[in-house]
């Protein structure tokens, strides 16, 4: 996929467990979070009008945004 300013990405984090323990069990007995970050390593908020964030579980997040010629492609 070629990517450029004004097109739309979406990306996916899913987090497997192999322990025998559903994915969902295993993040609420261990307290683990799936969040997306900026560059500078700060928290995307649902709130950031520039990102459309949707996590249908505890074990799966997206990120949806369009991206501006300042990305760099990144």
């Amino acid at each position: 996929t070629e990517i450029s300013a004004g097109s739309s990405v979406t990306l996916s984090c899913q987090l497997y467990s192999y322990t025998g323990v559903s994915c969902d069990d295993w993040i609420r007995s261990e307290g683990i979070q799936l969040f997306w970050v900026n560059q500078a390593g700060v928290k995307l908020t649902i709130s950031d009008s520039r990102y459309q964030i949707s996590a249908p579980g505890h074990c799966i997040i997206t990120v949806t945004t369009t991206l501006l010629n300042e990305d760099d492609n990144r």
